[in-house]
């Protein structure tokens, strides 16, 4: 009876390990800036400037980061600098496309867009940086329909795929402090 009792308690003590393994793996959910001063509530995301000459580019980062501040519930989107407690500031200083996969005929079937900015999150009252990254960069692949015609559409809706992908890895970035 007595083994039986002594298995049964290493038995416990083990399981007990193993769960403290596990928890204590550092896994966590996504992060919602946790590390940012509380203070700060307020965002605005200021105008991108664009260096490529795809024009509208800037507005779907902007756009995108947008919406990536209006998920959390940690932060307010604010229209103006002056209602603001942080900004966000960036610049698009390159995009490439890239065939992938040509046609028969010689026209590319599939192309990777390539997009390079810097961004900075300011704190507005010090100007002191929150966070900032002279590189970040995204990438998309996308398929060309064979109708030369619809080109522009069809890299419309890449773009703004890539921006959406691009501003959702860098706000997982920022809010971890990385």
């Amino acid at each position: 009876m007595k083994k039986k009792t002594g298995q049964s308690f290493l038995r416990s003590l083990l399981i007990c390990c193993l769960c403290a393994i596990i928890m204590s793996c550092g896994y966590a959910f996504a992060p919602q800036g946790d590390y940012i001063d509380k203070r700060i509530q307020k965002i605005y995301v200021g105008q991108f400037g664009n260096k490529t000459a795809q024009a509208e580019l800037e507005n779907y980062v902007r756009s995108a980061f947008i919406g990536q501040f209006i998920q959390t519930q940690r932060f307010k989107i604010v229209e103006s600098a002056q209602m603001a407690d942080a900004i966000i500031s960036g610049n698009i200083i390159n995009l490439t496309t890239t065939p992938l996969s040509y046609r028969s005929s010689s026209v590319a079937a599939e192309e990777r867009a390539t997009m390079t900015m810097e961004l900075t999150f300011r704190e507005k009252e010090s100007g002191k940086d929150i966070w900032k990254s002279p590189n970040i960069a995204g990438t998309v692949d996308y398929t060309v329909d064979s109708n030369i015609n619809l080109l522009p559409a069809t890299r419309k809706a890449a773009f703004i795929k890539l921006a959406n992908d691009t501003a959702e890895k860098t706000f997982n970035q920022m809010m971890s402090g990385f």
